[in-house]
């Protein structure tokens, strides 16, 4: 912390999420090893990169895989590869695609702000059905014309919204009319069969992020069919010359970070190393907590990178969201994540030990 304390930057108890606000991801020892040890030496980075996709498909089971900047940026340059495939002087053009086809289909019901990264070269978003209905297999397919280049599928919500049209659907109806589908999978690290299930699916290019991995946050990787990933590595900064990827370059020790981290998280036994610390941390907080005036908290089972606590509070939703936000404000600041109505979440997933003690502490003396 002596450099942060030397800017005046508050230490954040993470109790929340890998957020991308809080930097992402804790980098391990060995991770941080590995970034120094790139770091001794320089490479060609196109040819680290054709090395590192060749590694990371190798694991995800796909045909081809490039490292971005995060998955954002993978989704950017997937966009991309779809609009241009590997046509030099479409990819001079972009983000000006007046006169190419240029549609990226996308179910209403899936959307999401993310959505953005499949315009920045030029990508025409079309959303098909509505927001609470969504849309049926035979409308979807109705929407494909001769101006889509792709359709999006945004994987990390289409467990929690209802209506929507599964992936293995949207797969067949793409492929039947010759259409690449990209998958948004920034998050779908865990179980461990989400990174390899929606390429075996036949997903045509699916995009990570890097955080969710235990690496940096300034990583990402796609990877997916080796025409399309082909395509992304034209348009990207080790591509033809400073086309629309030119802003994503990456270094050569984010690079090495990323793949070990990735071969990490494969191998880790994760009930283990991350589940059980985190759920032992979760019983002292709730143990720790009983019987403090104005607050229960209540044990949530693991899901999507959280090992949750919901802590709710004998206040007004207005009096808990200003409680949250005092947290954070706080030094230490301690993030928890506001939910509906007057409860709040504590996650413990991100914690180190000890500071589920520094959490209880606070708590007590917020709540005494």
């Amino acid at each position: 912390m002596s450099f942060y304390k030397k800017l005046g930057v508050r230490r954040v108890i993470n109790a929340a999420f890998c957020l991308t606000d809080l930097g992402g991801s804790r980098l391990s020892k060995e991770i941080q090893q590995a970034w120094l040890e790139a770091n001794d030496n320089f490479v060609e980075m196109k040819q680290l990169e054709e090395k590192a996709g060749e590694f990371l498909a190798k694991i995800t089971g796909a045909e081809a895989a490039y490292v971005s900047t995060g998955a954002f940026s993978c989704l950017t340059l997937s966009a991309a590869a779809c609009i241009t495939r590997n046509d030099v002087e479409k990819m001079r053009k972009l983000p000006h695609t007046t006169g190419m086809k240029n549609q990226i289909l996308v179910q209403a019901n899936l959307r999401s702000t993310f959505d953005r990264s499949l315009e920045i070269p030029g990508g025409i978003i079309v959303p098909v059905g509505d927001k609470e209905n969504g849309c049926t297999a035979e409308e979807f397919e109705a929407a494909i014309n001769e101006n889509v280049v792709a359709i999006d599928y945004l994987a990390m919500l289409d467990s929690i919204r209802p209506n929507t049209l599964p992936l293995s659907k949207i797969i067949e109806i793409g492929h039947k009319h010759g259409v690449p589908i990209i998958v948004d999978a920034a998050g779908q690290t865990y179980p461990l069969d989400r990174v390899t299930s929606l390429i075996a699916m036949g997903s045509d290019l699916v995009c990570y992020s890097g955080k969710y991995f235990g690496g940096p946050q300034s990583t990402g990787f796609v990877c997916g069919k080796k025409e399309y990933v082909d395509a992304v590595v034209q348009n990207s900064f080790v591509g033809n010359g400073s086309w629309i990827g030119r802003g994503y370059k990456i270094d050569r020790q984010e690079i090495i970070a990323l793949l070990y981290a990735v071969e990490n998280w494969m191998k880790m036994d994760h009930e283990k190393e991350r589940l059980e610390p985190a759920v032992k941390r979760q019983k002292y907080i709730i143990e720790n907590l009983k019987g403090v005036p104005g607050i229960k908290c209540e044990a949530q089972p693991y899901v999507y990178h959280v090992v949750g606590i919901t802590a709710i509070l004998d206040k007004t939703p207005e009096e808990t969201a200003a409680i949250v936000k005092k947290f954070r404000e706080d030094d230490p600041a301690i993030w928890f994540r506001m939910q509906r109505g007057n409860s709040f979440l504590i996650n413990t997933l991100m914690l180190k030990d000890g500071e589920e003690k520094e959490i209880v502490d606070k708590i007590k003396a917020t709540f005494k």
